[in-house]
């Protein structure tokens, strides 16, 4: 996202929108992973209810490896 649209809500919009349509197609959660090095954006799916439940390493093609945490919200 560009920094100067940033703490307008349009993350916390878009996910009540996913949310929403996962409820519509009877969806009983949402699962996302999240990079542990951006701990505003742990901070943004903590606020809307998601909760951590694993933690792993994504080992990506280019040799680059993220560490991430897997988040889930019950509908």
């Amino acid at each position: 996202m560009i920094p100067e649209n940033q703490g307008n809500g349009i993350a916390k919009k878009l996910l009540k929108s996913l949310e929403e349509h996962a409820k519509q197609t009877k969806k009983t959660k949402v699962l996302c992973k999240v990079r542990i090095t951006v701990p505003k954006n742990i901070k943004l799916y903590n606020s809307l209810g998601y909760r951590i439940y694993d933690e792993e390493v994504v080992y990506k093609p280019n040799s680059i490896n993220i560490k991430v945490v897997s988040m889930m919200k019950q509908l």
